[in-house]
């Protein structure tokens, strides 16, 4: 359980089809359309990255940190992006400023 950091990984690894490794990516892409967005969908895909992220820094810092410190550290984005996203999408906006947004 230690990083490896051989040039060939960085096309060849299953990283892509990670849950933890993508969500931090829709969440982000959603808040830079919001207002634009599905509401729900930008809450659910955050609570989720919520909660597995929160699992990942559990297990990483708290019950091995002296092997897995450094794969908390690379969930990090994944805990930070959610929690933004999520206090984002409970965020009120009037229709008038929706509507000057769409324009």
């Amino acid at each position: 359980m230690r990083p490896d950091f051989n040039l060939v990984y960085l096309f060849t690894n299953p990283a892509g089809l990670a849950f933890c490794t993508m969500t931090p990516v829709y969440p982000g892409i959603l808040t830079l359309y919001y207002p634009m967005v599905n509401i729900a969908t930008l809450r659910v895909t955050s609570l989720l990255g919520i909660i597995i992220g929160f699992w990942n820094m559990v297990g990483n810092f708290l019950i091995k940190p002296d092997i897995l410190w450094w794969n908390g550290a690379l969930h990090l984005p994944l805990v930070f992006i959610s929690v933004y996203a999520l206090i984002l999408s409970f965020r009120k906006i009037s229709l008038v400023e929706a509507a000057k947004e769409i324009k």
